[in-house]
């Protein structure tokens, strides 16, 4: 495993997306996630990121007991009123909420997080936010952020977070979903680039279903892009992989840390998965000429991939 600086720390270029052991994907027990966990910390991935929503709070719990005395770089996110509504929680980021949902998180995590993240919030909100968010830094936790999304196309929020000064951003970035990625990340040099969805909801790995049950949280990308999005891959990227001997799901994350990104969140729902995308970090890019071949496929493929 390779690692890369945030601020003063040094993450692992693979980090593990909690939401996994949530529920959000399929039922996952406290047995099968603490093997998951002690698995990525045997792979050397030491960077966790959940967030207060996920299972509406078991998450933080689960992962926080499961981390107890482990040496890691634990994110966790913020904004999701699930307090008030368990069911269709609104999206709230005034100070007063804000402060109750960090000292909910940081008791549930049983610790002080490393990272701090505004979760999902629109452009203006960003930068509303900053004055009070800004100030958790180095109290709450050691550095604060901003989660973009749930939508591909944040590049006003990112711009936002970059021009208000917060440590980090998260934003979705991956071979068929490439901007708003490359612009943030040529915008954000010296920040901590954090990537999630590297394998576009499975597509870009060798385990690819045409749809997912109504509770996994993939089921939320349209069947018709599933499909369109997995004949461009067999037809364009998967040839791609085997001539260098990858796998797809390794390849797609070879592709993200090409870039000076800080670390790939992946979300992995067994340990052959976690030892799967572990392997991809080995600190050699993908050649030049692959990398020229992708951006190329995104200019013929983008307006198609994007509707």
């Amino acid at each position: 495993m390779r690692y890369r600086k945030f601020g003063n720390a040094e993450i692992s270029e693979i980090g593990f997306g909690a939401w996994s052991i949530s529920g959000m994907y399929g039922d996952v027990g406290r047995d099968e996630a603490r093997r998951l966990v002690e698995r990525a910390l045997d792979l050397g991935i030491n960077f966790f990121d959940v967030a207060d929503v996920y299972g509406r709070g078991k998450a933080e719990e689960l992962l926080g007991e499961l981390l107890a005395g482990r040496d890691a770089f634990l994110a966790t996110k913020v904004g999701y009123d699930f307090y008030s509504n368990p069911e269709r929680p609104p999206r709230r980021y005034d100070p007063e909420y804000l402060e109750f949902a960090v000292r909910k998180s940081v008791e549930r995590l049983g610790r002080r997080p490393d990272l701090i993240q505004l979760h999902n919030p629109p452009a203006d909100v960003v930068e509303r936010a900053a004055p009070y968010f800004l100030g958790l830094r180095g109290s709450a936790a050691r550095y604060v952020g901003v989660a973009l999304g749930p939508e591909v196309q944040v590049l006003a929020e990112g711009r936002a977070a970059l021009r208000a000064g917060y440590d980090s951003i998260m934003f979705v970035f991956n071979v068929l979903e490439q901007e708003p990625g490359k612009t943030l990340i040529a915008e954000g040099a010296g920040r901590a680039l954090l990537v999630r969805v590297p394998h576009a909801s499975e597509v870009l790995t060798d385990r690819f279903k045409p749809y997912f049950p109504p509770a996994d949280h993939r089921s939320l990308r349209r069947p018709e892009w599933l499909k369109k999005a997995r004949e461009v891959v067999e037809r364009e990227v998967a040839p791609l992989a085997r001539e260098l001997g990858l796998s797809l799901g390794q390849y797609a994350l070879k592709f993200v840390l090409s870039f000076p990104i800080t670390s790939v969140l992946v979300t992995a729902t067994n340990e052959e998965e976690l030892e799967e995308y572990a392997e991809a970090s080995d600190g050699k890019p993908l050649p030049e000429e692959h990398l020229e071949a992708l951006a190329e496929l995104w200019e013929r493929h983008k307006e198609e991939l994007a509707s």
